[in-house]
């Protein structure tokens, strides 16, 4: 009997010394991260490239799990959820962060970006890192990266064509609940109405409002074109979309991991940045072969009269963000 105890006590010390050096199955920290998108949009083969970097990268010892498709809440229920731990991380609009950070409201402003470089010089430097610092200071959360293209916005109506920001005028335009959102539909002529994502569609086909703004990615795999006749480039916003982590969280792990999630989630970012932009040609090319009547610069649409016409909404804000913020952005080469 005691030789048996003996041999039991042996191969439980044996089994326990194996599987501390072995490779594990089992992910030992587990990560929840949270987003509205659906499964089939771009950004979450994004973040399965930016999970499976991780896992790979750390032997398995993190697993990032997503959840799409509001699984977790709205914007900003996730983002409440990370703030309190309840949640990992979130990725999503730099419009729902602001609540939390004044300026990072001023990314998701009409026409802020020159183009796509200039948008990650300035997310991915100095004045992205600042903004990193004093979120992590003033909300216990981490910017990952701010580089995450969502797409070119662009304005859709059922039954008007528009080329100007006179032809918007009396159009209930569906907008995301961000204040700045809601005064650049208003800087075009249009009337401004919240409605949560899951219900744009059924507001559209029944005509609660007349029309939205979103990437060509969007409103394709949303299939809008079902509902909205016509299609206007305006690309009235380069939206980029942040991915951030509590502050305990990224603490919790060893500097390794820290180093390792930093430089995936920018690598993963890239990514899906370059699936965005040939996704959007291919997805336009669809859009017109499903009859949506689209309006470019070619077909008369005045872009520019949509700049001129939207360029004092960031006045409206210079309030709530540092002296000169908006001026820096617009420095930067």
């Amino acid at each position: 009997m005691k030789r048996f105890v003996r041999f039991m006590l042996l191969s439980v010390l044996v089994f326990a010394l194996v599987m501390a050096i072995a490779p594990s199955g089992y992910a030992k920290k587990v990560l929840k991260l949270g987003n509205v998108q659906p499964p089939t949009m771009v950004v979450q083969k994004g973040l399965k490239y930016f999970a499976d970097s991780v896992y790979k990268r750390t032997n398995g010892e993190i697993e990032i799990q997503i959840f799409p498709a509001s699984q977790l809440g709205t914007e900003q229920e996730i983002l409440e959820g990370v703030q309190l731990g309840t949640i990992h991380m979130f990725e999503g609009s730099t419009g729902s962060a602001g609540r939390f950070l004044p300026e990072l409201e001023a990314f998701a402003g009409p026409f802020i970006w020159q183009d796509l470089n200039h948008m990650l010089n300035v997310t991915r430097g100095a004045i992205g890192e600042n903004l990193n610092q004093r979120l992590i200071k003033s909300q216990g959360m981490r910017i990952l990266d701010l580089g995450w293209l969502f797409g070119h916005r662009n304005l859709t109506t059922k039954n008007k064509a528009v080329y100007k920001p006179s032809d918007v005028k009396g159009l209930k335009i569906r907008v995301q609940p961000t204040t700045i959102y809601l005064e650049m539909i208003r800087a075009m002529g249009g009337s401004p109405t919240p409605i949560d994502w899951k219900e744009v569609y059924m507001s559209l086909q029944t005509g609660v409002v007349d029309g939205q703004e979103n990437p060509i990615g969007v409103i394709y795999s949303a299939k809008l074109n079902e509902v909205q006749n016509y299609l206007m480039l305006t690309q009235h916003i380069t939206q980029n979309q942040i991915v951030i982590i509590g502050e305990n969280v990224f603490k919790d792990l060893t500097a390794d991991q820290q180093k390792i999630i930093q430089t995936a989630v920018v690598e993963a970012g890239d990514y899906q940045n370059f699936l965005i932009e040939q996704g959007a040609k291919e997805d336009l090319e669809k859009l017109k072969k499903a009859g949506m009547n689209v309006i470019g610069l070619e077909e008369g649409l005045d872009r520019d009269a949509f700049r001129e016409a939207t360029s004092g909404v960031f006045d409206l804000f210079k309030d709530k963000w540092e002296p000169g913020f908006y001026e820096k952005i617009q420095s930067v080469r």
